[in-house]
């Protein structure tokens, strides 16, 4: 369930390498996985704050966006006004909507209602929530985008650019086993957070999973830096705002219509794979650690209703 879903998601388990904002195609994407899933609690071991988690968010995107961006005095204060504009559009949007969605998801599991079907729907809906979140952020990223278009910033945006997926490559290059071994403890450990010691049959199921899935980071990465390129070739043409709104929004919901036709299907088969993961690790689970998802679910969903309000 992505939530339990995106709790669990690659996207869980890459220790969520969504770590990483910034206002271009690629800021703006990290910027919302981590709204969207660090705010979810997925990838802290013991964080029960809320208010921590946006506070370092704060902080982590001024430090992101200055890393991409050669900014002066005048322009970082007014990124820090611009951040904490998004996080509190954020946090008073998008959260109450978070806190149903994780209600619904504890609701369905006390009813035993986790099959494939069941949970797809789940990710379904936890896909359009980052859409609306997609939307509702561009008009803050177009915004300060418009006013960094030179050439020297361009120049700039795409040598850090490079410097990161450079950073990722070197990651990634490391021997199929040992990236499988990384993958494998990183989905446990998530799992854990989440269901407490995990059965031989939930162990074997996530070992598969990530078996089948090894090669997922390679391919992100790859669509990530096609989808860069892209939006710096769009970014230099100088689009006005709403120009640039509108293509950010497209880069971002399906970036594939303009890049790479085929990644639609593989990010549909990611979604298939993990759904049938989730499903099949609930159905050999015990009443017990069912009790503890809920319980956890039920936690961050209070969470969320507290500091919304």
């Amino acid at each position: 369930m992505r939530y339990l879903g995106f709790a669990l998601k690659k996207r869980v388990f890459s220790g969520i390498s969504y770590k990483k904002f910034v206002f271009t195609t690629y800021f703006s994407a990290k910027f919302i996985k981590l709204l969207v899933l660090t705010t979810l609690i997925i990838h802290t071991t013991s964080c029960s704050s809320t208010r921590i988690i946006y506070s370092l968010a704060e902080k982590f995107l001024e430090d992101e966006v200055t890393f991409f961006i050669d900014l002066d005095n005048e322009e970082e204060i007014r990124l820090t006004k611009q951040v904490k504009e998004i996080v509190d559009w954020h946090r008073n949007n998008m959260l109450p909507k978070y806190e149903t969605y994780l209600r619904n998801i504890a609701e369905k599991l006390t009813k035993n209602q986790y099959s494939y079907t069941d949970i797809t729907n789940i990710l379904m809906y936890g896909r359009s929530l980052i859409e609306e979140t997609v939307i509702g952020l561009t008009p803050f990223a177009s915004k300060f985008l418009v006013e960094h278009q030179t050439v020297s910033d361009i120049d700039f945006l795409e040598k850090q650019m490079e410097k990161r997926r450079r950073e990722r490559q070197e990651e990634l290059s490391k021997p199929d086993n040992e990236l499988y071994e990384i993958r494998e403890n990183r989905l446990i450990k998530n799992f854990e957070r989440f269901f407490g010691n995990l059965n031989d049959r939930q162990v074997i199921l996530i070992k598969r999973y990530a078996s089948e899935t090894i090669d997922d980071k390679r391919v992100r990465l790859n669509n990530r830096t096609m989808r860069q390129k892209a939006f710096l070739e769009f970014l230099r043409t100088k689009p006005n705002q709403k120009s640039l709104m509108i293509y950010t929004n497209k880069l971002l919901l399906s970036g594939h219509e303009i890049t790479n036709q085929g990644y639609r299907a593989f990010q549909d088969n990611s979604l298939v794979l993990f759904g049938k993961l989730m499903s099949d690790v609930l159905a050999v689970s015990s009443k017990m650690q069912q009790e503890k998802v809920v319980t956890k679910i039920r936690k961050y969903a209070n969470d969320f209703k507290v500091f919304s309000g």
